[in-house]
């Protein structure tokens, strides 16, 4: 299911979820998200990728997760369809940890609250939607 002109569904979502509820899985996922992504997309005008395994690729767990996996932390954004990991083009963590962070007043209109500190990446960068009844970007290590 076509989200918009970049995105798949599936790319917020992981096989086993989408295999059992098809296009009802949009019901797991704050629309956000998918809003915050398409505005990376847009604003670096260079491919943003999430999950993959849809096209054959390793990626399943990028944004969605369903609270049984044992994929990140237990309270993690992504269990809540608020959160989603990417890369953005060729950039590595720290630019586009950085790129973000230095125009937040922009991507904060259509979502951004919180970043995962870069440190604790491996290579993507994490993005959630998160209320924070915060104006200023929060920047939170792994739990």
């Amino acid at each position: 299911m076509r989200l918009n002109n970049y995105f798949d569904l599936r790319e917020f979502i992981p096989p086993q979820i989408y295999n059992q509820f098809g296009e009802r899985s949009l019901q797991f996922l704050d629309p956000k998200i998918i809003t915050l992504a398409t505005a990376y997309r847009e604003f670096f005008q260079l491919p943003v990728v999430i999950n993959n395994w849809h096209l054959g690729k390793g990626f399943s767990y990028r944004g969605y997760r369903p609270p049984r996996v044992n994929v990140g932390g237990e309270y993690s954004q992504h269990k809540f369809g608020r959160a989603f990991d990417c890369n953005i083009g060729k950039m590595n963590e720290l630019q586009m940890f950085n790129a973000v962070k230095e125009n937040f007043e922009y991507f904060k209109q259509f979502g951004l609250t919180t970043l995962e500190d870069y440190r604790f990446t491996d290579g993507w960068l994490h993005s959630d939607v998160r209320f924070t009844n915060k104006d200023e970007l929060l920047i939170v290590k792994p739990l």
